[in-house]
């Protein structure tokens, strides 16, 4: 009797072991990409994405009824225009009066440093993770 493997199991082995990596990988993705994107009823959607260089884009995003054109860096993000949803072909439905109001933190709340409302400020980042996660921020 000899221990030694044949040449048709080792690469049975290798193929299912190649599977299952490759199965697990195609799961992760899944599951990655939905925690990402917005949902569905979202009030911000981003519509589309263009690149233009390393760190610069045009991104074309609906706030409920109104698309925005605009520009992004990695320093900042300038409105460029807006534009009507039949000039980029989205149909636009205002959304449903029964559905839950969407909660936005009030301005008067916020400190009125001279970093209030940048990039900067503690409290832009505490609202834009209240915004995500839908939590109130403190």
């Amino acid at each position: 009797m000899s221990d030694s493997i044949s040449l048709g199991e080792l690469a049975v082995r290798l193929v299912g072991s190649l599977a299952l990596v490759v199965g697990l990988l195609l799961l992760i993705a899944r599951f990655a990409n939905r925690r990402f994107k917005a949902p569905a009823g979202a009030a911000i959607q981003v519509v589309q994405r263009q690149a233009l260089g390393r760190g610069q884009g045009v991104a074309v995003v609906s706030v409920g009824t109104r698309i925005l054109v605009l520009g992004t860096t990695e320093q900042q993000i300038t409105l460029l225009a807006e534009v009507e949803p039949d000039e980029v072909g989205l149909d636009l439905t205002p959304p449903d009066p029964e559905s839950e109001p969407i909660d936005v933190p009030s301005t008067a709340a916020s400190p009125t440093g001279a970093l209030s409302g940048s990039v900067l400020s503690p409290q832009t980042w505490k609202d834009a993770m209240a915004a995500v996660t839908g939590k109130r921020a403190s």
